[in-house]
């Protein structure tokens, strides 16, 4: 019999929600002569979400496994209350970065400062992660499938070379 415990029980949970995200997704077109549509970056996600729910409620790993192996779920660290800080502040950031900054510009700044601060990866690692990803993304999204990113200077230039 399975043990529904808290991981497995938010599991579900979240689960329920990426059918339902899943289901209202593909009522959407997902692709028009002119390429991608309106629902295919939510059937994509939708889709990603599904998987990994349910690979998460069929290995839920063990109670505190990210905690340095103590399985008290209740206890946390200031390790780990630092850590969520640096991410809640990182979604302000991203907030701000994507009205005035541009995609490049914060897609490098959240990664940095995930990577580098919450992750405590370093310096080069973080700013080369965050550049590969900006260049990723601006590549394939903005400019293969033609979704419109938040702009700044970088994908304007970028835009007029390929566009």
């Amino acid at each position: 019999m399975i043990r529904l415990g808290g991981t497995r029980l938010v599991t579900i949970g979240l689960l329920a929600v990426a059918l339902v995200g899943l289901w209202q997704a593909l009522r959407l077109e997902s692709w028009g002569f002119d390429g991608p549509g309106p629902g295919f970056f939510p059937q994509l996600m939708a889709g990603i979400c599904v998987v990994l729910a349910l690979v998460v409620l069929a290995f839920p790993g063990r109670a505190g496994e990210t905690e340095g192996g103590d399985t008290q779920e209740t206890e946390r660290s200031p390790e780990t209350n630092r850590t969520f800080a640096i991410y809640a502040v990182t979604l302000g950031v991203l907030a701000a970065g994507a009205m005035y900054a541009g995609f490049t510009v914060t897609t490098v700044a959240v990664t940095v400062l995930i990577m580098r601060f919450a992750e405590r990866r370093s310096w080069l690692a973080s700013i080369g992660y965050g550049v590969a990803c900006a260049a990723v993304g601006l590549v394939c999204f903005g400019w293969l499938l033609r979704v419109d990113l938040p702009e700044g200077p970088i994908e304007r230039q970028f835009y007029m070379l390929v566009r």
